[in-house]
């Protein structure tokens, strides 16, 4: 199962897109994604987090009340600052 975009803070994972999202028959998921990569398959799942990971990132941490830290995109680890 490939995760193709993760958030962590000093607690462990925030949020993330995987598989189960992407490779999704059932009802809309609650990942970081926001639905954008629901059902659409790997390829189109890669390139919508390749275009839209960090407004993702961020609206999620707003809508979690978390403060994310870190990203991984595509096995990446990126820093995070939120402004």
């Amino acid at each position: 199962m490939s995760c193709l975009i993760y958030a962590s803070n000093s607690e462990g994972c925030t949020g993330r897109c995987d598989a189960n999202c992407y490779n999704a028959t059932g009802p809309v998921c609650d990942c970081i994604c926001g639905g954008m990569n629901h059902g659409v398959g790997i390829k189109k799942a890669m390139s919508n987090t390749a275009e839209y990971c960090d407004e993702w990132i961020k609206k999620y941490a707003e809508e979690k009340n978390v403060d994310a830290k870190t990203i991984k995109v595509n096995g990446e680890v990126f820093q995070l600052t939120l402004f």
